[in-house]
């Protein structure tokens, strides 16, 4: 049973004003400058590996204003959780944000990190939640969430840029709003989130706020600037551990998985990688052999693959392994799931009760992503971030969007995360991968990092997890993720398998 301890309000009228007045057990933080929101605040304890935990919920909005004249150009929605340290210690603190772009915070605020997690029956006490070692902050970006534009235009904020401007903003905001500078930094983000985290990291670098650490999950090394050829290679063992389980593979490479794994990533090494880097020289026998063993290590069509090219896009995989049946195509997000993966009707209302009435945020803004509120009809219909998203930290070349619509993922990252960790010798960096994760590759991974000086590569730490792009949803690769993250924000040594 969960217990939480009951704080009268130090205000009726802000109850009345975030429509509380059922809702005793909350205490609203007033604002500390006038037209700010105010925050709610909530007391609970959760049932950890640990033992109890007790925690204080924050939740509400942040504005971020114009630094020359102090306007309001958004409202910033989180659920931040503390935990009081003992006595002379200081704990962490983590902010943790999803892709997109762009995405609210959801899945790793109730599937992995926070103190209750999301199931199809309810939410249930998260006993792995990270929180046993560090404060949490949930950050939704502008169009996601609560979280809106002030002034109705968004459009500074839908970028790569203007993204990365908006998320320090909030970082700093939110630490000096609740005293927390003193505290060690983290930043963790999933997906496009690690494009934020290394910009973000970046930025606040150049501008003296140290960042401890960077936790990238599901998005690689973003910035390390390997060629189109390396990323081709470097997706073949996600597809060749997928077609492993899904019985694809010749007999010779269904015999032993680990083996076969280890021979498909010397193959992409030494031979695919080099072969794709000099095409033009390579003669039709080569060609045909490559081909064949592309095949064999992947259980895609020989006859569908472009001698030309010898290479099998993200896309072409997905909607080609099966041949030309439209019914089986493969799952983005997690390859061996053959078609969409069930939705749980549920889950919006599950999440959105958690919000309003465990956490006490009571507003009638619709959650975007979650839940569909008003929209002028007739009239246009809302399109989403990622439509609207504008690549705006180089100019984009017709190659790279077409990478991008072939399944490549974003395009053309920059080396935000090393330039911050050239500056400040003290960044150390977790990166987290998912085995089947067409978007990713846990091979590619070591070997970006390992191009780095070895100043820089020494301070990665990787890990390949059995699941797909969210792999925290297999109840195993949760545990580990959680007590592996654990360890690299308690400074410690990180099991020998995971390096």
């Amino acid at each position: 049973m969960r217990m939480r301890k009951t704080l009268q309000s130090c205000s009726i009228l802000l109850l009345a004003l975030f429509g509380l007045t059922h809702f005793l057990s909350a205490e609203i933080l007033a604002p500390l400058t006038n037209g700010d929101e105010p925050i709610v605040i909530t007391h609970h304890t959760v049932q950890t590996v640990h033992g109890p935990l007790d925690y204080e919920a924050r939740v509400g909005r942040l504005p971020i204003r114009n630094d020359e004249n102090g306007q309001v150009r958004a409202w910033i929605f989180f659920v931040a959780y503390v935990v009081r340290p003992a006595p002379g210690k200081t704990r962490p603190l983590t902010f943790l944000w999803n892709g997109g772009p762009t995405a609210d915070s959801m899945l790793v605020h109730t599937e992995v990190f926070g103190p209750r997690r999301y199931t199809a029956h309810g939410m249930v006490d998260n006993a792995e939640t990270l929180l046993t070692t560090s404060d949490l902050v949930f950050y939704d970006p502008v169009e996601t969430g609560f979280s809106r534009p002030a002034q109705g235009d968004d459009s500074e904020f839908l970028s790569t840029l203007g993204d990365f401007a908006e998320t320090a903003e909030f970082v700093r905001a939110w630490r000096a709003r609740f005293a927390a500078e003193d505290q060690p930094l983290y930043l963790g983000g999933e997906s496009y989130g690690t494009w934020r985290v290394c910009g973000v990291t970046e930025m606040l670098t150049k501008r003296g706020i140290h960042v401890d650490g960077a936790i990238l999950i599901s998005g690689g090394v973003p910035g390390s600037l390997m060629p189109p050829s390396f990323q081709d290679a470097m997706y073949v063992p996600a597809r060749t551990a997928t077609a492993f389980e899904l019985k694809k593979l010749p007999a010779v490479w269904m015999r032993d998985k680990q083996a076969t794994m280890q021979a498909v990533a010397e193959w992409t090494r030494t031979i695919y990688w080099p072969a794709l880097d000099h095409r033009d020289r390579l003669g039709d026998a080569e060609r045909e052999e490559i081909a064949q063993k592309l095949s064999d290590f992947t259980g895609y069509p020989l006859a569908k693959i472009d001698r030309k090219t010898l290479v099998v896009t993200n896309r072409m995989y997905l909607e080609g392994l099966y041949g030309d049946d439209a019914k089986k195509r493969l799952n983005v997000y997690d390859m061996r799931i053959v078609g969409e993966e069930p939705q749980d009707p549920a889950r919006a209302r599950i999440l959105t009760d958690y919000l309003r009435h465990e956490l006490g945020y009571q507003t009638d803004l619709a959650y975007h992503d979650l839940e569909e509120g008003y929209m002028p009809t007739p009239g246009p219909a809302r399109q989403s971030t990622g439509e609207r998203w504008v690549y705006n930290h180089v100019e984009l070349t017709p190659d790279a969007m077409a990478r991008m619509n072939a399944g490549g993922g974003p395009p053309l990252s920059q080396p935000w995360l090393q330039n911050a960790m050239r500056s400040d010798k003290n960044i150390r960096v977790f990166v987290a991968a998912g085995r089947y994760d067409s978007l990713n590759m846990c091979e590619g991974n070591r070997l970006m990092s390992a191009k780095l000086e070895p100043e820089l590569a020494s301070r990665f730490v990787h890990a390949c997890y059995e699941g797909g792009h969210m792999m925290y949803r297999m109840q195993n690769t949760r545990l580990k993720i959680a007590s592996d993250i654990a360890a690299f924000l308690d400074h410690e040594s990180v099991p020998a398998e995971v390096k």
